[in-house]
């Protein structure tokens, strides 16, 4: 906040959007509320919480972010997402674009999730793969490559369950205790919103585990984050690859 002027955090907008999205054999139905807010950036993050009323959102529109006292975490991250990248972009960086559909698109950013993946594992495909936040699309890529692959996630819908071609979904509660076995983990952007990404990343450092973050949420904190052990993150701007038409991806190194 200290390299902001009072300008800079003024809240110009904050959008409130349903996620009900089920891409084909995905398995599952995202099921979030995804909350865009716009101060000297534009900044987003993913909620679980579902009751933002048009007031509560509607009281913090034309204030200063610092003086707001939010406590929503969500909110909160999406707003300091929105002022971070304006003061702190990722230096080392490339820009990926792609206009298509949305299947089209989920398609292209796994693969170049799996391109930095391989990158980083020297292509050696005997490796342990820990999908921390499950993406049925990134779990299929790896298994059907011949990595071992094991999905860690809190969604009761697919935990315990052997999934996208016979892969073990562990409870989150257990993410750590797998990441310790692993050699690369592939972390949602949502452990920042769920407040867990200091603990992954810290157990991703301690045991020599490689990282990459995929963040609709926080795509403007690349530049903390490859500072403090992330070794790829892709920052994905809004409109995300749920939406036809034009995505850009800024795949950032530390």
């Amino acid at each position: 906040m200290e390299h902001t002027s009072e300008k800079d955090r003024e809240i110009v907008g904050i959008w409130g959007i349903d996620c009900l999205f089920n891409p084909r054999g995905n398995g599952r139905i995202f099921d979030y509320r995804i909350l865009l807010s716009q101060t000297a950036g534009q900044g987003c993050a993913y909620s679980t919480r579902f009751d933002y009323s048009r007031d509560f959102l509607r009281q913090y529109v034309g204030r200063d972010f610092a003086d707001c006292g939010i406590s929503d975490v969500a909110l909160k991250v999406s707003l300091l997402d929105s002022l971070y990248g304006t003061v702190h972009p990722a230096k080392n960086k490339k820009r990926l674009t792609k206009r298509a559909d949305s299947l089209t698109k989920m398609k292209w950013r796994t693969q170049i999730i799996y391109d930095e993946a391989l990158r980083l594992l020297g292509g050696k495909k005997d490796r342990l793969i820990v999908n921390v936040g499950v993406v049925g699309d990134i779990v299929r890529k790896f298994a059907g490559e011949g990595f071992s692959v094991v999905g860690t996630d809190f969604d009761e819908e697919i935990v315990g369950r052997s999934a996208y071609g016979g892969v073990e979904i562990a409870d989150g509660a257990r993410t750590l205790d797998v990441l310790a076995k692993a050699d690369l983990a592939v972390i949602t952007g949502m452990a920042i919103t769920t407040e867990t990404i200091d603990g992954i990343l810290a157990c991703c450092g301690n045991n020599g585990v490689k990282s990459i973050v995929f963040a609709e949420t926080g795509p403007n904190l690349a530049g903390y984050y490859v500072e403090n052990g992330v070794d790829v993150y892709l920052s994905e701007y809004f409109p995300f690859y749920i939406f036809d038409g034009l995505s850009e991806v800024d795949v950032c190194y530390g």
